[in-house]
């Protein structure tokens, strides 16, 4: 039997080659594997100033059918999943199945709350006071003190930025009935693992997967230990 196409969506200010070791893992395995670059990261540029999570989900449902990827299995990293849920639920007969890793579904207060100080630290509410060489080693301490926030470049993309993280997927993601399979890095601080367990009782029928001593990159910082987590539900 031929083995399905697999999409993997990047994560925010990350482009689709970072994904390469993955990629290899996967084509060894006899897959097809795509993994574009979204609009505004890498070569792509944005379709429009501000787009908003609809203007992804265009763009991916463009690119299926410009590579005519017969229901691909879709594969959504933090950013990238969030786009993979919409779209999953507006075309559900057009992708087989659906792959999340550290994907924000819950906009729970916690989360809130990093994403309204790492906005304002990096729209410079908060270090402006400093000189710009200060305000630029205050950012990099802020990133690496919480590791792995991949929200960090969000620069000129702040608006677009707000714009995905402000829609509620719960409602979308409840809806959904294809296979779908939820992939954490135990110590994941920017998606905590706990959050498996709410997205599962949104998504009743998703798999939960947690893999130790990974964290948020888990799909191209670990991408062996990703593949043995995703290997049987391929």
């Amino acid at each position: 039997m031929e083995k399905k196409s697999i999409v993997i969506l990047h994560g925010w200010g990350l482009r689709g080659s970072v994904y390469k070791n993955l990629v290899l893992i996967l084509k060894k395995e006899g897959y097809s594997v795509y993994f574009p670059d979204l609009p505004g990261f890498g070569a792509e540029s944005l379709t429009k100033d501000s787009m908003t999570l609809d203007d992804y989900v265009t763009f991916l449902r463009k690119f299926i059918e410009k590579n005519k990827l017969k229901k691909p299995i879709l594969i959504g990293h933090s950013f990238g999943g969030r786009v993979a849920i919409k779209y999953a639920w507006r075309n559900p007969q057009h992708i087989s199945k659906l792959i999340l890793t550290g994907v924000p579904v819950i906009r729970n207060t916690s989360f809130r709350k990093k994403i309204a100080f790492l906005i304002a630290v990096v729209g410079g509410k908060i270090l402006k006071v400093f000189n710009l060489k200060i305000q630029d080693i205050g950012k990099k301490i802020l990133y690496r003190s919480i590791s792995e926030w991949d929200y960090y470049n969000a620069g000129p993309l702040r608006q677009v930025f707000k714009n995905i993280i402000g829609e509620e997927l719960t409602g979308y993601a409840k809806s959904l009935k294809m296979p779908v399979i939820l992939v954490w890095g135990k110590d994941d601080r920017i998606v905590p693992y706990t959050d498996v367990e709410k997205i599962k009782k949104i998504i009743s029928h998703a798999q939960p997967v947690v893999v130790a001593n990974t964290g948020h990159r888990l799909p191209y910082l670990n991408s062996k230990a990703f593949y043995t987590a995703i290997k049987n539900f391929l």
